[in-house]
């Protein structure tokens, strides 16, 4: 059968996702539209989402998957890739499926992109074959991973345009053209009158808080813990707020090394009140909503009830977001202004991507200012929840090891400590930045409740037999969070292995984290090494530590050593890897070093 004999109901795309912070999601609706305006029915899903034979009811199957952890698939591809991965699938099963894939990933991790090398591997081997190759993306890239993916992108929109054209000769719907929303507000708003009524004939009314809003939302998976600490570490007169937060869970939780706890934060009402007078939403931001008549967002997290658009803001809608491409898209349809409109769809083409890249990436610019300067911009209520980002939840890696039962609780309660540097800086717009996580976490009194949830790791590099290999360590500020738990829980198994922490920071007397621990615990087990960078006049590095003990290290590395990175520096990584592995090969037999080195485990967690 040729293109030109399909009937419409053969031009359906299937595009799914594997996601961890939402970039591949993000990607994968792009995709979906891409699609949709060349004719196509687009249904996007997360991987987890769909059954191994749904591949085959779709004549393109589009993949968008990011690599997380040590070369692992993201949390909510890992039941579709256990299903993938049964041995009774017979070799030929996707024979008939045709898909490609773009991977998400960051060129300083040992594992590349392995997320989407292993997705395309399996399905090859079941006989899938691609259309397009298959794209690859580096965080790395001077335009981040959005220059690979648009140029992939129009690759493939000009390939199915050539090759599959549309049927009945309709062509692409322009790019000026809005598509029909697949998630409005409408049916809610158009039936606020009554529940408005209602509301008021009772005497409901609601006046905004001055603090961002306590009560929490049901989450899936979600735990209810109290805020029992939240003190800062660092001197008042320091650059940076790092603050030790504690919580506790009112259950006996296994929490491992590597876990991490997420954060579901919330907006502040002023600047729910300055999207609200820019939109012009004032007249209707306070009237009861009736969602059940809408079809919402599958990771919209349950609103409160009852609800108002109002509420959305605050509990659910990211204004504080660096805008994405398709957010600016969105934004042209909604203004009258010729020049907003040409200059908002100027950052979505591809020969303008260095200009969107230093407009919205490099100057952290929010969707508050992008809705400051497009002041012509009206986005109608009712697409609040197509055009704006949803507010995802914040990964903070727990601090504590070993045991975590609370002592003093009267019931079972489990302690979870993080290490929070708080998110404050500016830009090349000279204006100050503030995390949206960071604010609400400096905000939140003591017995706040909060709702959380537990990710657990996913290559792990504890438990009894872990213990038995050498560990050196190599963490700078708040990336010390996840070796602290990492020692303290091998210190809890019988085992001879030596530790190494190699530690860096900028000053000691500000910023060495745990640094009491440290000298309690330094002895036969373990060895610390600091490298304070602004405490003399030539700067010292963790680098420069490991290049200085490449003795130490060649004694440890054929014993299978495990390598942990940690911190908030691409950089930082990268210059660590280079000196461990050059230094360790240039000082011997380059095979049998090369040899050597495949033995140990290298596990990062830069973010």
């Amino acid at each position: 059968m040729t293109s030109s004999d399909r009937t419409s109901s053969d031009r359906t795309v299937l595009v799914l996702y594997g996601s961890e912070t939402g970039n591949a999601q993000d990607m994968a609706e792009e995709l979906g539209k891409l699609c949709q305006r060349l004719r196509f029915t687009s249904r996007v899903e997360e991987l987890d989402n769909v059954n191994l034979n749904e591949l085959l009811q779709h004549q393109f199957v589009l993949f968008v998957i990011s690599t997380t952890g040590q070369g692992d698939m993201p949390h909510n591809s890992l039941l579709f890739w256990k299903k993938l991965l049964r041995k009774k699938l017979p070799p030929d099963c996707l024979g008939q499926m045709k898909y490609s894939c773009v991977g998400l990933g960051d060129s300083t991790y040992l594992k590349f992109n392995w997320a989407a090398r292993k997705l395309i591997r399996r399905l090859d081997q079941l006989g899938a074959s691609t259309f397009i190759e298959p794209c690859e993306a580096d965080e790395q890239f001077p335009e981040g991973i959005d220059g690979s993916f648009v140029r992939w992108a129009d690759g493939l929109r000009k390939r199915l345009l050539k090759h599959y054209p549309d049927p009945m000769g309709r062509g692409a719907i322009p790019e000026d053209q809005m598509l029909p929303p697949k998630w409005s507000l409408a049916p809610a708003i158009n039936n606020r009158a009554e529940a408005s009524r209602k509301s008021h004939v009772n005497g409901d009314t609601k006046k905004p808080p001055s603090t961002p809003p306590l009560n929490q939302l049901p989450v899936p998976h979600g735990l209810q813990a109290t805020l029992v600490e939240n003190k800062r570490l660092t001197p008042e007169s320091h650059w940076q707020d790092v603050r030790l937060v504690s919580f506790d869970i009112p259950s006996s939780l296994q929490v491992n090394p590597g876990d991490c706890l997420t954060i579901y934060p919330k907006n502040f009402p002023e600047d729910v009140q300055k999207v609200i007078t820019l939109m012009e939403w004032d007249a209707i931001a306070d009237d009861p909503l009736d969602l059940s008549l809408c079809s919402l967002p599958p990771t919209l997290y349950a609103p409160p009830s009852p609800c108002t658009l109002r509420d959305l803001l605050l509990h659910n809608i990211d204004i504080n977001a660096v805008p994405r491409r398709s957010f600016l898209k969105s934004l042209s349809y909604f203004s009258d202004n010729e020049d907003h409109k040409e200059r908002l769809l100027e950052f979505t083409r591809t020969e303008f991507l260095d200009e969107y890249f230093d407009y919205a990436t490099r100057s952290r610019r929010t969707i508050i200012e992008v809705l400051e300067e497009f002041y012509s911009v009206r986005v109608p209520p009712s697409h609040l929840l197509e055009v704006f980002p949803l507010i995802r939840g914040r990964d903070f890696s727990i601090a504590n090891g070993g045991k975590h039962l609370t002592p003093t609780s009267p019931s079972p309660a489990t302690r979870i400590e993080l290490l929070v540097a708080l998110v404050k800086y500016r830009t090349i717009l000279r204006k100050p930045r503030e995390g949206l996580c960071s604010r609400y976490i400096t905000h939140l009194p003591p017995s706040t409740p909060l709702t959380v949830t537990l990710k657990p790791v996913l290559s792990p590099i504890h438990g009894a037999v872990n213990a038995q290999r050498p560990l050196i360590a190599m963490a700078t500020g708040t990336g010390v969070a996840p070796v602290r738990s990492l020692i303290h829980e091998r210190m809890t198994h019988k085992s001879s292995a030596p530790m190494i922490l190699f530690f860096g920071n900028r000053n000691k007397d500000a910023d060495y984290f745990f640094a009491e621990e440290w000298s309690a615990l330094a002895g036969d087990k373990l060895t610390v090494f600091t490298a304070f960078s602004r405490d003399q006049r030539e700067k010292i590095y963790v680098q420069d530590l490991i290049r200085k003990e490449a003795i130490l290290l060649e004694q440890l590395i054929p014993q299978k050593a495990i390598f942990a990175v940690c911190g908030g520096s691409t950089k930082m990584a990268d210059a660590c890897k280079h000196a461990v592995f050059d230094t360790f090969i240039e000082g011997g037999d380059e095979v049998e070093r090369k040899r050597s080195l495949d033995g140990i485990t290298w596990w990062q967690e830069i973010w």
